[in-house]
């Protein structure tokens, strides 16, 4: 993948190819707990990158990520521990009913080796992990397995993910192809804007193209391009606005030539396009580099500015900690989420806006920590409305939810891209029918019969352009593969002759058994070829049709009538190739592009409705960060100590338990959906929801069972077990038992991570 374009600070795509040893080495590398370990602090991570770092990643209790208490190391649809061995055991699979079809001293690809790096390490290294989760979940789906590390040994946090290249079912593998560069790319900024990284949109940072010649004489400082780039980064740090870094560049001796879209510099008999200089040379690059160091100065100012107003007020009143009760006044269990934004509100609530100056909020408008207390208050409650309204218990019910929420949005969006793709090409042919239905009087009346003059196409080519039209999904491709083989059935027509739908309307006959009303494409037992309603062999589907045309005698025409009939004809041929070549026909058709129409406008309403969801969700997941600390609760200005809320937080964040996450999996695990014996068996992948429900038990209970992800039938049979057992049930009660115990314990003198009312100084709610 190109620099820069990918939505990080840079992004690599590798193949490896030497059989399972070169997967077994990557494995290696990604996984090696060097790099995989979470540094506790800034302190503990500049011992990290020095000579010392051995000794310092050996030590047991700094090798474990406080958060996990491993290092940052998963698996999708495998376990990283064993992933090399089922990555060979898949390939093998794959090799024992199909062979890969290579040129003479080509080597297949074992797996493929993602690179995705981002800026900087000042992000939360378990918010880079879960990124590099949800890419291999939006890459990999229910098909591929994937290993995702993340690496934290370097300047910027980085996520390495290896992809099996050979899929789950044994069956395909993965396409590689030029497209899945733009493919990654798209994942990788979506994933960043939902998480608020920054996007690189339209390949800014895409490094123009440089000749080897070029690249030589800019080592040797003879390279005129590099010369040109060196006075124009001098004229934008010497200058205020685009025009003048212009006029620096005419006083510097170029002449400007200013086009419409680009501006063209000459000098010496040499003239070059600002686009040829890259991304950073252009007018936007320029004007994009001068709003950033304006926004960076006036950062500066305004920290700057609340350093000296900081320092002249000398208020260092401490703030009292605050305790909010576990119970409401009508005896219902707060959850942990609640309390803790209660306890932020009443906090702010203490210092209002005694650390606090109204030029500020000019300064930064946006920023929530220059807010008055009132905007900062109406903040919290609309946090606290959101997670009420949103059933959001605690922050790992919050991950959960977006993730269930980004698998409801899927095939939606899914939905829309194929809908939007049909429609696209169909309305070429649309185009074509009104074109057709302008120019049919013109031909009747000048005495020409139309179907004199539309070739007749043959049925194989009627139906490869209806498959173009909408064809079928790699994914229901597979399906049908697998549904066929060794069923007894047998397909009357080739694959490239299929629909989506048509297909779909076969793995539905197949899956019911049925032997009797067969959709067309389908037979029971043997098929004898060439006898199936008339239509040719298969021999002869895939070859090029015999067009049967009419001569057509045109000389005692005008060139104006000439014209008009050679464009009918053009259009009339093209449609009856797709098979329009009737009124009714043009009419059903017409009809179902309306039809396909209002079908992705409802798309479209769900996946939005979906999106205001996630977008709420983000608010709050980015605001509870922000919320927590002691420059937003106190105001900009407070220089005090931040114990007592520091103490505050740490008493509810230690005195809760897991019964908000187990309150939210038991629902969860109530609204999967049922699977019949006779679907189950069909299944060749869990179901996703199921498959999500164990990703998110193993993550707190991973001596749980021993089952394997990848089987429907353990998956399936370990979540019944589970709900017929009442497992959640039974632990919530033990929950329940150790906070009354706390609560007990605690209200005879105990410690301050689980507070009672009794001992409330401050703030009681």
């Amino acid at each position: 993948m190109p620099k820069h374009a990918n939505g990080t600070v840079y992004g690599k795509y590798l193949k490896i190819k030497n059989g399972s040893q070169g997967v077994k080495n990557c494995s290696r590398y990604i996984n090696d707990p060097d790099k995989t370990i979470a540094p506790i602090s800034d302190g503990e991570r500049e011992i990290f990158h020095m000579e010392n770092a051995l000794h310092y990643i050996q030590n047991d209790p700094k090798t474990k990520n406080h958060s996990t208490g491993r290092p940052l190391v998963s698996g999708h649809n495998c376990s990283p521990d064993t992933a090399v061995r089922e990555f060979s055991l898949i390939e093998k699979l794959y090799h024992s009913h199909k062979k890969e079809k290579l040129a003479p001293g080509q080597i297949p690809n074992q797996a493929f080796h993602i690179i995705l790096s981002y800026k900087g390490t000042d992000t939360d290294p378990n918010l880079i992990h879960q990124m590099g989760l949800e890419f291999a979940r939006r890459l990999c789906g229910d098909e591929f397995q994937a290993v995702i590390a993340t690496h934290l040994n370097t300047g910027n946090f980085h996520n390495h993910i290896l992809v099996n290249a050979y899929a789950l079912d044994g069956r395909h593998k993965f396409k590689d192809s030029c497209h899945v560069y733009d493919h990654f790319r798209d994942i990788a900024n979506e994933i960043s804007l939902e998480y608020g990284l920054p996007v690189f949109v339209n390949e800014e940072w895409k490094q123009p193209y440089r000749s080897w010649k070029e690249v030589l004489s800019t080592e040797e400082g003879q390279s005129w391009k590099q010369d040109i780039i060196t006075r124009l980064e001098q004229a934008v740090a010497v200058s205020d606005s685009y025009e003048e870094a212009l006029t620096f560049m005419e006083q510097a001796g170029y002449e400007i030539q200013k086009n419409p879209r680009s501006v063209t510099f000459k000098k010496d008999g040499i003239r070059v396009r600002d686009s040829r200089l890259g991304y950073p040379y252009t007018r936007e690059g320029i004007l994009s580099a001068l709003e950033r160091r304006n926004r960076d100065r006036e950062r500066q100012r305004v920290a700057e500015e609340v350093s000296g107003m900081r320092k002249r007020m000398e208020k260092r009143r401490i703030y009292p900690p605050v305790f909010i009760s576990p119970y409401d006044r009508y005896g219902r269990r707060r959850s942990f989420l609640i309390r803790l934004l209660l306890l932020l509100r009443e906090s702010v609530r203490q210092a209002m806006d005694g650390h606090y100056d109204a030029s500020l909020e000019k300064a930064a408008p946006d920023n929530p920590v220059f807010m008055k207390a009132e905007k900062k208050l109406a903040l919290l409650d609309e946090a606290i409305s959101t997670a009420d309204r949103y059933s959001i218990t605690s922050p790992e019910v919050l991950d959960m939810k977006l993730r269930e929420l980004h698998a409801r949005n899927a095939p939606y969006r899914s939905g829309i891209s194929n809908l939007e793709d049909y429609l696209e090409r169909a309305g070429e042919l649309k185009q074509l029918i009104e074109k057709y239905r302008e120019l049919l009087p013109d031909i009747k009346a000048n005495g020409l019969c139309p179907d004199d003059i539309v070739f007749v196409p043959e049925p194989s080519l009627i139906l490869e352009n209806k498959a173009r039209l909408n064809p079928m999904k790699p994914k229901t491709r597979s399906d049908l593969f697998k549904a066929v083989h060794n069923s007894g059935y047998t397909l009357t027509r080739k694959f490239n002759t299929l629909t989506e739908q048509e297909a779909r309307r076969i793995l539905h006959a197949i899956r019911e058994g049925r032997r009797d009303s067969l959709p067309d494409g389908l037979a029971w037992g043997r098929f004898r070829r060439g006898t199936y309603n008339g239509k040719p062999d298969f021999k002869d589907a895939g070859s090029s049709p015999r067009q049967k045309r009419m001569a057509i005698v045109l000389k005692d025409y005008d060139n104006r009538i000439k014209e008009k009939v050679l464009e009918f004809k053009a259009a009339a041929d093209t449609l009856a190739s797709y098979g329009l070549s009737d009124t009714d026909s043009m009419d059903m058709f017409l009809k179902e592009l309306s039809d396909r129409a209002g079908e992705l406008d409802s798309l479209k309403t769900n996946s939005n409705n979906i999106n205001a969801e996630i977008k709420d969700l983000f608010r709050l997941k980015r605001n509870l960060s922000r919320f927590q600390k002691a420059v937003f609760v106190y105001g900009p200005l407070y220089s005090g100590s931040a114990d007592n809320l520091n103490r505050s937080i740490g008493g509810i964040r230690d005195g809760c338990s897991r019964y908000d996450w187990l309150e939210a999996m038991k629902n969860r695990l109530d609204a999967l959906p049922e699977i019949s014996e006779k679907g189950l068996a069909s299944m060749g992948i869990p179901h996703p929801g199921e498959y999500r429900f164990l990703h998110d038990l193993l993550a707190f209970y991973p001596g749980l069972e021993n089952v394997s992800p990848s089987d429907p039938a353990q998956v399936h049979y370990l979540l019944a077990r589970l709900k017929s057992d009442g497992f959640f049930d039974h632990e919530i009660r033990k929950e329940l038992e150790k906070e009354r115990a706390c609560l007990r314990k605690n209200s005879r003198g105990g410690n301050f991570g689980c507070p009672s009312p009794d001992r409330a100084n401050a703030g009681r709610t």
